[in-house]
């Protein structure tokens, strides 16, 4: 697996946790009661869009053939993350993707199903975390 083709799948993912973040944040000013929840997803799709766009950078480094342990686990986490926040956007528009003003919808979510996705996103992001430690580490027992 090259380099390129974990900064393609990430580049994807953060693409579409953008457009994520943007449907939340529609729904925002007419969510009422789901605003904490909103803003608890909002707020954990923009760190995970953060953490994504520095293991992006880190891929596209000359030294991304170092990363012998988050190589293959950058790939299936971004593909991972790629298919549930696909999943998550095809939720968040109402009427098939049709521009129908968020603030006339009512929020799709109810609290559980917000937290499960928190969890399953919080997930992802502690598996890329611990992968980039773990190359690291691997790098500073080989470099000595």
């Amino acid at each position: 697996m090259d380099p390129q083709s974990n900064a393609t799948s990430v580049i994807a993912v953060v693409q579409i946790a953008g457009k994520v973040w943007s449907l939340c944040w529609e729904y925002y000013s007419g969510a009422g009661d789901a605003k904490p929840d909103i803003d608890r997803l909002m707020g954990c799709t923009l760190a995970l869009q953060h953490l994504l766009q520095h293991v992006q950078c880190l891929t596209k480094d000359p030294g991304a053939a170092k990363l012998v342990v988050s190589r293959e686990l950058i790939e299936s986490t971004a593909w991972e993350l790629e298919r549930e926040f696909k999943s998550l956007q095809k939720v968040l528009e109402p009427g098939g993707g049709q521009d129908i003003p968020k603030s006339c919808v009512e929020w799709p979510l109810q609290k559980e199903d917000v937290e499960k996705i928190i969890q399953l996103l919080e997930r992802h992001k502690t598996t890329l975390i611990t992968a980039m430690n773990c190359d690291q580490m691997y790098d500073a027992d080989y470099s000595l």
